[in-house]
């Protein structure tokens, strides 16, 4: 007689368990944006990019750290200060992970042979001198995702906002369908609600790999207004009666 194999139901993770995968998969996600964003300047600088060595990346950096800077003086006085505190973040950060640590330092020193250096040891220098222009250009690329990411942090409060009104104006429609008799849509609403994280990642994702300096407003407007519609849709098509 065959044994009658038990299946035990998959348990459901807890809340901690939940945030501890919520914050995973953040991590993950800065970590493949921070590593395209080091791919696309290599491949741009071998192929496309007209500027020597890791001109291009330094000049994208200065850009970026003008926008933030930029709004730090030209914004108003109930942000200027979550402003300050980011762009000190990532001025302790930075100096923290490339100078302080040395390896900026390093790498200009590690670059030039010394008539000292053993076979090996002078083998790795010139090779730390042949890709110099991309190891400097990862270090200022990296350097400019720090800045990204706090200015994406800053504009949080512009996606809840968005968010917000979305979700107001949806419950109304949802208001106005049910006392009105209209029809409810289960698919549109499992594929808006499908869509509304993944468009704030996707702003995320697109906003610190894109390879060339661009406005913050231009990638982040767009998305939080398509964030808000699937909000919207989503609670529009939310079923009638609970």
């Amino acid at each position: 007689m065959a044994e009658a194999s038990t299946e035990h139901p998959a348990r459901r993770r807890g809340p901690i368990g939940k945030t501890i995968e919520l914050v995973l998969r953040i991590i993950g996600l800065l970590l493949f944006s921070a590593f395209m964003s080091v791919v696309i300047e290599w491949v741009g600088m071998a192929f496309f990019y007209d500027e020597p060595g890791y001109a291009h990346a330094e000049s994208m950096m200065q850009t970026e750290i003008g926008y933030l800077s930029e709004s730090l003086t030209g914004g108003d006085g109930m942000n200027e200060g979550a402003i300050s505190s980011a762009s000190e973040t990532v001025s302790t950060v930075a100096n923290f992970l490339f100078i302080d640590s040395g390896i900026v330092d390093n790498l200009q020193a590690v670059k030039t042979v010394s008539p000292d250096d053993g076979e090996i040891k002078a083998a790795v220098k010139r090779l730390v001198a042949g890709y110099y222009d991309y190891l400097m250009a990862a270090v200022y690329v990296l350097i400019m995702f720090l800045v990204r990411m706090a200015i994406l942090f800053l504009s949080m409060p512009a996606f809840i906002l968005f968010g917000i009104v979305g979700i107001s104006d949806g419950l109304m429609q949802r208001d106005l369908r049910r006392w009105c008799g209209g029809n409810e849509s289960g698919y549109v609403y499992h594929w808006a609600k499908r869509f509304s994280l993944p468009v704030l990642a996707l702003a995320w994702i697109l906003y610190l790999s894109i390879p060339n300096s661009i406005h913050p407003n231009f990638i982040i407007t767009p998305f939080a207004v398509l964030f808000g519609l699937c909000l919207m849709v989503m609670t529009s098509k939310f079923k009638k009666y609970l």
